[in-house]
């Protein structure tokens, strides 16, 4: 690593020159490709969702696989048995390739786009209209359902098509709303993004911490960099698969916090180099060949976290975690290459003034004030037992709701107050009933369809939580062996009795209604991918964990010949995973709290949050955990005292890891202030992870049980230490600086690195 700063120091003009160009670079290839294409792709192999998916798709109905939204519209006087003024015309425009809508159900007719986008009367939903269902509940409410093409592909620009030309028509007599997931978010406020807030709180702590320019321009200069380049690549990335729509702000707020942490510590590495009175070139390369290597380790740690999302086998986290990987990919490159330039540039600029003017004139001497992570690192080393217990009590409380968890999905009752989709989702409620915000679609293939779908209609009839008054099936197939029955549970779409209607149907009711046939029925719709969807995730959760834990153990037992210290570090990102899920579940599913933060009531926790928290969570709480014991490391290899290896690495690096705690914390934080559940979710359950294990893991219990271990921490077997291969983080430091002549100046004393 020191070879590697050195060519870059040597060559920083054009090292600087090939990031500036890289950015250009990769930005001009995904606009040459028509800009970013995001999209996300929703595929859930080996489950009957998949089946049905792949039977429309086959039979030529791979418009029903669209994903659903529903239009509201209420006139505030007479009824909608007659369409407002308006409204038909509104829906026949949005046949256009811009809205990639392929149809559009309502009480008043059908509108195939593929036929000419014409209302077709004899193709009415009545049960659409609360005019006509039984009984009449309120009828100055219609709905419209609006069916997207694509294959669980949705476009944010689809889904802004299909809303402003129908949100132009709100006036005094005529309200219209939108609900479904398809609208999700759609009438979301502006604010400030989380990514600029990051960038705000990294310039305010890095000012506290650092106390001069060049050393706080550096950490951002080096994310703004990796953003950059990141960004473009992404864009081209998304013409090569399906990426997620959240990637970029993802990715941006990954880029921003892991991009901090990096530099921190290598800066602050640099800084302490030169105080000890090296060269500007040999600190720098001392910094990478120590701090550098820690960088390197997290790093990779982080991007094995991010890539163990593909193996859910769940195609809405493929792009996602490949874009994510790439982008820390180039944060850490950006770590080793452009930020050694840049500090080779500005020399002992990274220090404040008066300590640069002592080192030029050679009479710096180190305070003699012992810091705060110094007293608090001896506390620790006094106190191990008891600060250990009290910090595990603490985790193990707020682990405790975890075990209550229910995985699934939100739905729109619990959205903000004022916001389309949960006005949109009280109006169906108030005509139609909680349960016609559930959508359970019935699919009849087989010779007999037309026939059996009769009799499926009469079989769910009487069956516990559906509403008999919903039950409507087409009354022309889809084609000869083809045909849909739709129903509406009477409960919410996230009760958990909706989701026991979805299990009994599969399992008890259907089965004995096409038994001896050749027909078969499936359960489809939202509702039913969502309960597959939890369902995988569920089941693949343990493995997912179990090959990302095992992964990091065994680098980074190669990296610290270390047995115990591996082990340690994935039990702790196991308890932070499991104290940060318990406080997310106590307030989105326990709802303590949740009216503070308009959260709305209780409901589940989205089921793809617990693995995407964990794959951030793990990686980022590896990061802090290389920092603290790569240093512990290097003392431990100089003086083979575990006491004083550990007492040094937690106060030089305590500060490093709490300042970057704080910038990450205010970075997720941000998401609160976001109008939309899920936002908030993330948002509440990052930045609480990132307290835990800054300020309870690394700060008490992590150091107090290698304490407490002893040397033991870095046993390491032989018969294991001769077959693996050797790998270093933090090699040891050498302390042969020259002392050379008393007139000579300090910076140019030379030290073996």
């Amino acid at each position: 690593m020191s070879t590697l700063a050195r060519f870059v120091i040597r060559n920083r003009w054009w090292v600087i020159a090939a990031w500036l160009l890289f950015i250009v670079l990769a930005n001009a290839a995904s606009s040459a490709l028509g800009g970013a294409n995001y999209k996300d792709e929703f595929t859930l192999p080996h489950t009957e969702t998949a089946t049905v998916s792949n039977l429309l798709k086959s039979s030529g109905q791979s418009s029903q696989n669209g994903i659903d939204g529903i239009v509201v519209f209420h006139v505030e006087s007479g009824d909608v048995k007659a369409p407002p003024p308006g409204v038909i015309s509104a829906l026949q425009g949005l046949c256009t390739p811009a809205t990639g809508v392929v149809t559009i159900a309502s009480g008043w007719g059908s509108i195939n786009c593929a036929a000419g986008g014409v209302l077709d009367p004899s193709g009415a939903s009545p049960k659409l209209l609360s005019t006509n269902i039984t009984p009449v509940k309120d009828p100055t409410i219609a709905l419209v359902d609006v069916t997207f093409s694509g294959n669980g592909t949705l476009k944010q620009s689809s889904i802004d098509a299909v809303y402003k030309p129908l949100n132009k028509l709100n006036s005094s007599k005529l309200e219209v709303e939108f609900t479904g997931d398809g609208f999700q978010g759609e009438d979301k406020q502006a604010g400030i993004p989380p990514e600029l807030l990051g960038f705000i709180a990294a310039l305010i702590i890095l000012g506290f911490v650092f106390r001069t320019p060049g050393a706080v321009a550096l950490p951002l200069a080096s994310a703004i960099v990796a953003l950059g380049t990141g960004t473009g690549l992404i864009g081209v990335l998304t013409h090569a698969m399906s990426v997620s729509q959240v990637t970029p702000q993802l990715a941006q707020l990954m880029v921003i916090g892991v991009g901090v942490d990096y530099a921190l510590f290598i800066v602050t590495r640099h800084r302490r180099n030169l105080l000890k009175g090296m060269s500007v070139e040999d600190s720098i390369a001392l910094a990478i060949n120590t701090s550098g290597r820690a960088v390197l380790f997290a790093g990779v740690t982080v991007c094995i976290a991010m890539l163990g999302l593909i193996a859910l086998g769940v195609s809405f986290f493929y792009g996602l975690a490949v874009g994510v990987a790439v982008a820390v990919s180039l944060t850490m490159l950006a770590s080793l290459t452009l930020l050694p330039a840049l500090l080779r540039f500005l020399g002992l600029y990274v220090l404040p003034r008066k300590q640069r003017r002592a080192i030029r004139a050679g009479t710096y001497v180190p305070s003699p004030r012992t810091s705060f992570w110094e007293r608090w690192s001896e506390i620790v080393a006094h106190r191990k037992a008891l600060l250990g217990v009290a910090a595990g009590v603490v985790i193990v409380a707020l682990a405790i709701p975890f075990f209550s968890m229910r995985m699934g999905h939100a739905d729109q009752g619990n959205d903000p107050a004022g916001s389309t989709t949960r006005k949109g989702y009280d109006l169906i409620t108030q005509g139609f009933g909680v349960g016609y915000n559930s959508t359970l679609t019935l699919v009849v293939s087989g010779p007999h369809a037309q026939l059996m779908a009769a009799k499926v209609a009469e079989g769910v009839r009487d069956v516990p939580d559906v509403d008999p008054s919903s039950i409507f099936a087409l009354p022309k197939p889809l084609n000869p062996t083809l045909t849909i029955v739709n129903i509406k549970s009477t409960t919410a779409p996230e009760d958990v009795k909706t989701t026991d209607l979805v299990q009994d149907l599969r399992k008890n009711v259907l089965p004995q209604i096409y038994a001896g046939t050749g027909d078969h029925v499936y359960v489809y719709g939202q509702t039913a991918v969502y309960t597959d969807f939890t369902h995988v995730l569920s089941t693949k959760m343990p493995l997912f964990i179990g090959a990302v834990v095992l992964l990091s153990f065994l680098l980074l037992m190669l990296a610290f010949r270390s047995i115990v210290v591996p082990l340690t570090a994935a039990l702790m990102n196991l308890f932070a995973a499991g104290a940060s899920f318990g406080v997310i579940v106590a307030i989105f599913q326990w709802g303590w709290g949740a009216e503070a933060l308009g959260i709305g009531k209780g409901g589940p926790i989205e089921a793809f949050a617990p693995v995407l928290f964990f794959a951030i969570l793990f990686g980022l709480s590896m990061d802090y955990q290389v920092f603290l014991v790569s240093r512990m490391h290097e003392e431990w290899i100089h003086t083979g005292d575990n006491r004083r290896a550990i007492r040094v690495g937690q106060a030089e690096t305590g500060g490093i890891i709490t300042a970057a705690a704080f910038i990450m914390i205010t970075v997720f934080g941000g998401f609160i202030l976001g109008d939309n559940r899920v936002v908030k979710l993330i948002g509440i359950g990052l930045a609480s992870a990132i307290f835990i294990d800054a300020f309870i893991l690394r700060t008490i219990l992590v150091p107090s049980v290698m304490h407490l271990m002893g040397k033991a921490n870095w046993w390491f077997p032989k018969w294991l230490d001769r077959i693996t291969p050797r790998v270093s983080v933090e090699p040891p430091e050498e302390h042969a600086i020259s002392q050379g002549d008393p007139g000579d100046d300090p910076r140019k004393q030379l030290v073996d690195v």
